[in-house]
């Protein structure tokens, strides 16, 4: 099989007109080259060289397989630069809640011309993974990740708030645990990361009724009694909820703190985009996602 680098020894022997020479410019021996260059004559299957007593000059198949070896060295060339551009103007990163996800989101768009692709991923391990193979540049956590390659930069609060029509018996209540709730039947959409984890954990007695289509989640609240779940960013970025009371949950499970975690050497490039994520009008997140 034919290698870049008998290709490279190829076009340096016909730009230096002598083995030694393009052996001193490829720093190896002159037996090394010599050897190589048998090797591609024998994988062609046909002679490059006029061989002569302390002489050798490129044949026509030689000085012909010579462009070509050029053409291919000079893709190669424009392959890695292309590939490496496009994985410089390429960000993807993942979230284990909605809200960190949308709010990253919306500030690397405004600060970058990068591709941006987002995942929404509710397994912590699968998140770390990615990271660490590179599939991710940027991932973010409900907690810090113990780990030196990384920083984890803490950028965005979150807290969970139950929402009921004035009839319902929960209602009056200024403030609420998941213990009032569970056993309660909760409308909840499916795709909401780790928090759908925290829900199952915190009522276990409750029949949780997941919906997948956000449209047909807001038209069920509008029309039913259901309680569900909202939080101080969700308050921010939708509309509000007609004729609905909002009551804060109390228990630790249900306040979150969110860490954006990335490699050392990018902390240039993401620390100060991050950052601006704690002044950011919400409402232009769901603008952005139309």
């Amino acid at each position: 099989m034919i290698e870049f680098n008998q290709l490279e020894h190829l076009v340096s022997i016909a730009k230096n007109k002598t083995i030694s020479k393009a052996a001193e410019e490829l720093l190896i021996s002159q037996p090394g080259l010599t050897r190589s260059m048998q090797r591609l004559e024998d994988d062609l299957g046909l002679s490059l060289f006029n061989r002569k007593k302390n002489k050798i000059e490129l044949n026509e198949n030689g000085k012909l397989a010579v462009e070509f070896a050029q053409k291919l060295l000079d893709g190669r060339e424009e392959m890695i630069k292309e590939l490496t551009k496009l994985s410089q103007n390429h960000i993807s990163f993942g979230s284990c809640a909605p809200a960190p996800l949308w709010g990253v989101e919306y500030a690397l768009l405004n600060n970058t011309e990068s591709q941006i692709e987002s995942t929404l991923v509710q397994d912590e391990k699968t998140l770390i993974e990615g990271l660490e193979k590179g599939d991710y540049s940027l991932i973010v956590l409900h907690h810090p990740l113990q780990d030196k390659k990384y920083i984890s930069q803490e950028f965005l609060n979150e807290s969970l708030y139950l929402s009921v029509p004035p009839a319902h018996p929960l209602a009056p209540f200024r403030e609420i645990s998941f213990s009032d709730l569970n056993g309660q039947s909760v409308l909840l959409l499916t795709r909401i990361g780790f928090w759908n984890k925290v829900c199952q954990r915190m009522i276990p007695e409750s029949h949780l009724l997941f919906q997948d289509d956000p449209s047909v989640f807001n038209e069920l609240t509008k029309m039913s009694a259901l309680p569900n779940f909202r939080s101080n960013i969700t308050i921010q970025r939708e509309e509000a909820e007609d004729n609905r009371i909002l009551i804060p949950i109390t228990d630790p499970e249900a306040h979150v703190r969110y860490y954006a975690i990335y490699p050392k050497d990018k902390r240039n490039v993401f620390q100060p985009i991050i950052k601006q994520i704690k002044n950011i009008d919400w409402k232009k997140t769901k603008e952005l996602s139309k």
